[in-house]
């Protein structure tokens, strides 16, 4: 299964959810939050609850996320290097560009694919690497797992 996650933010992320159609529609379980529903798919929803996020997470086989630092740890910790479409402002997709500040600096590390021109989304997908081995989850605060996976700290190796 490929999971593609919009997030919850307000603003529609139709230029993601647009571009699905590249993909194999039989394979796509796809969050989409304020967007329109994509026709044909496997499954979708608007939203999910936590529990459902996680389990979709752990059940795929590759994550397409927005830049979402929640999306982009769950990715992280279900052991997938997430293949990410940073929301941009000058689409209204955001009120600003921290998505693209963000991901910089991940996939400087190799932690996240970034992909920028959704007409390369196919391509990401095709070539996205096998998922590792899920990190040990522990629960915490959101900035100190923030922080671990911007420095590339295993959660389970953090302090608490």
């Amino acid at each position: 299964m490929i999971f593609v996650t919009v997030g919850t933010h307000q603003q529609p992320f139709q230029r993601l959810v647009g571009a699905l159609a590249s993909l194999p529609a039989d394979e796509l379980f796809v969050q989409y939050g304020y967007a329109d529903p994509p026709r044909g798919v496997r499954r979708a929803a608007a939203f999910l609850s936590f529990p459902e996020m996680v389990e979709a997470f752990d059940s795929a086989r590759v994550v397409v996320t927005h830049a979402g630092v929640g999306s982009i740890l769950l990715a992280t910790n279900a052991g997938h290097v997430p293949i990410v479409v940073p929301r941009l402002k000058e689409y209204g997709e955001h009120v600003d560009d921290h998505q693209v500040h963000l991901i910089r600096e991940l996939e400087a590390d190799g932690r996240v694919i970034v992909v920028s021109d959704v007409d390369h989304l196919r391509t990401a997908v095709d070539d996205a690497p096998a998922r590792r081995a899920a990190v040990a989850r522990r629960p915490g605060p959101l900035h100190a797992s923030v922080r671990a996976a911007l420095l590339g700290t295993p959660i389970h190796a953090r302090q608490p």
